[in-house]
């Protein structure tokens, strides 16, 4: 059997001009798991990231702590079916369809990097309707090619890993949900909301053996949780 880690990046800088980036804390987050994994004895085999900065300036942080500690990590496999779905896309997609149904909505879109209250009502109603499928807009990513591009990468990394390896990907909060649906075989809208619980820094871990993959833990944040900052340390964007 094999083990797949997958793992969440940093909190990124939400509300900035470029989210695309690990804030202090997020880089905070990634020494914190760098430093759990590496006494917990947890060397892995192959690793991969996305292309995006947050995941790869998480990848590097937890690499420069094996380095401390003189282990050298395989060299990384950048791949592009790690990278998250693009949500500003999708939410402007779906904007007049929300304001037809609910002509209220509009109070809350100034708002929406102001008020949790406010980016929640937006957000979430957004991602319900697009993973739904019945409000595809042309150009914008659907539900159903996001899974199965998240779904073709974790296929690709065992075929190319085999059996008896452990591998490290690191990836964000959508491609993790879509992976415990492939493994599960969620509906769509239970994966989503299994989205929006995944923790910065958490990881979830499959076993794999040949084309078979089980889920044997979501959502680990031990790094996070026995740390004595532990209060400020849980982040979700």
């Amino acid at each position: 059997m094999s083990v797949l880690y997958l793992i969440r990046h940093g909190q990124a800088s939400f509300g900035a001009e470029n989210y695309d980036r690990l804030s202090p804390m997020g880089r905070r987050q990634a020494f914190i798991l760098g430093e759990h994994l590496c006494k917990a004895g947890v060397t892995p085999d192959a690793v991969y990231c996305g292309t995006m900065t947050r995941q790869k300036d998480t990848e590097k942080e937890v690499r420069a702590c094996y380095e401390r500690r003189g282990n050298v990590l395989p060299e990384v496999n950048v791949s592009s079916g790690l990278d998250e779905f693009d949500s500003s896309s999708i939410v402007l997609s779906q904007l007049p369809g929300m304001q037809a149904d609910d002509p209220r909505l509009a109070d809350h879109l100034p708002l929406m990097y102001k008020s949790k209250e406010s980016f929640k009502r937006v957000f979430e109603d957004a991602m319900l309707r697009w993973v739904s499928g019945r409000s595809d807009s042309p150009g914008v990513e659907t539900w159903k090619e996001f899974s199965a591009r998240v779904s073709g990468s974790i296929d690709r990394i065992m075929e190319e890993q085999g059996r008896g390896r452990t591998v490290f990907a690191f990836t964000s909060g959508g491609p993790i949900a879509a992976a415990v649906q492939y493994a599960l075989s969620l509906t769509p809208d239970a994966a989503i909301r299994l989205n929006w619980q995944v923790i910065n820094t958490s990881y979830t871990k499959f076993m794999y053996n040949g084309r078979r993959i089980t889920l044997a833990c979501f959502n680990c944040s031990a790094h996070l949780d026995l740390h004595p900052d532990r209060l400020t340390l849980v982040s979700y964007r």
